[in-house]
């Protein structure tokens, strides 16, 4: 699993609000309290007014210009639309289109994109290739009625500051533009302060990613080529990758579940619940593949 990357430094990752804000031209602003504390609004008159001055640690961060154009010359898509199928029947004039993504880069030379999980909720994520997992923020997962207990699988993750546990959640769907991804594994982070989450390999790893940084703009390009047989409207190494990949996981979590229970390590039991979290994917995955009359050849038994 590729290292997770720290990601929470105030100061660095500022963006603009999904939503229009009370000013003509919308934008974030930080700005520090009398106890030195950052803190991130979308509107100024969210602002107390002796902190809207420069020397009160007062900032305003622009939008990147948005690309009128994409590479081919036609308008980019826009960042929301209402999701038209599932990932496992799409129409066919969509099974080789490539998705064209609007971003907003920050003043830290990041990029956000605008994301709905679950057909409902909304968030901005910052795009990073080099994190193996979507993660979203514990005020995002609370919008989507996931709640972390005893009984959440819970996965470690290395950062700067250490080891740390955190919960996993399995998304149903996960849209960005017009692509949209099914059952997307997740972390939920709670230290993220302002930010939503990170836009990691679990959704972007079903495409080909090519980034324009000069155009704001991501191009997600559909796995396989044209001609190529599909199933629910995914080429054979989708299928493969998706199976190959929950099999993996499964075998490398029993196999360190197994380490850590012999050393009486405390965490043990998490690991275990790892397991059945990836076998109940895989299952899920399974029932899929069996609708779509997915050929045996392709479907990996763990």
């Amino acid at each position: 699993m590729t290292r997770y990357r720290e990601f929470v430094i105030l100061g660095v990752f500022f963006f603009l609000s999904a939503f229009p804000s009370v000013m003509a031209e919308a934008g974030m602003y930080s700005w520090k309290d009398d106890k030195g504390k950052t803190h991130f609004t979308d509107s100024l008159y969210k602002i107390p007014k002796k902190f809207r001055k420069d020397d009160q640690g007062f900032k305003q961060y622009k939008a990147a210009r948005r690309p009128s154009t994409n590479s081919s010359g036609a308008s980019p898509l826009p960042l929301l639309k209402k999701p038209v199928r599932s990932s496992y029947s799409p129409s066919s004039s969509l099974i080789n289109q490539d998705h064209v993504i609007p971003l907003i880069q920050t003043a830290g030379g990041n990029f956000m994109a605008e994301v709905v999980f679950n057909n409902r909720v909304k968030a901005m994520l910052m795009v990073d290739t080099g994190a193996s997992l979507v993660t979203i923020s514990e005020k995002i997962a609370k919008k989507l009625g996931y709640r972390s207990n005893s009984k959440s699988a819970q996965i470690p993750f290395t950062t700067a500051g250490g080891m740390v546990w955190m919960p996993m959640v399995a998304l149903n769907t996960v849209q960005v533009g017009d692509a949209t991804v099914d059952m997307v594994e997740a972390s939920v982070n709670n230290h993220m302060g302002e930010m939503d989450g990170l836009l990691g390999m679990s959704f972007l790893g079903d495409y080909r990613v090519e980034m324009d940084t000069t155009g704001s703009q991501m191009i997600l390009k559909p796995l396989g080529k044209s001609g190529d047989s599909r199933w629910g409207g995914k080429p054979a190494i989708w299928w493969k990758n998706r199976y190959s990949d929950y099999s993996a996981k499964i075998k490398n979590f029993e196999l360190e579940s197994k380490k850590m229970e012999l050393s009486g390590h405390p965490k043990s039991a998490n690991i275990k619940k790892m397991v059945a979290f990836y076998k109940d994917l895989h299952k899920k995955l399974d029932k899929s593949a069996a609708r779509e009359g997915v050929p045996d050849m392709l479907r990996t038994v763990y």
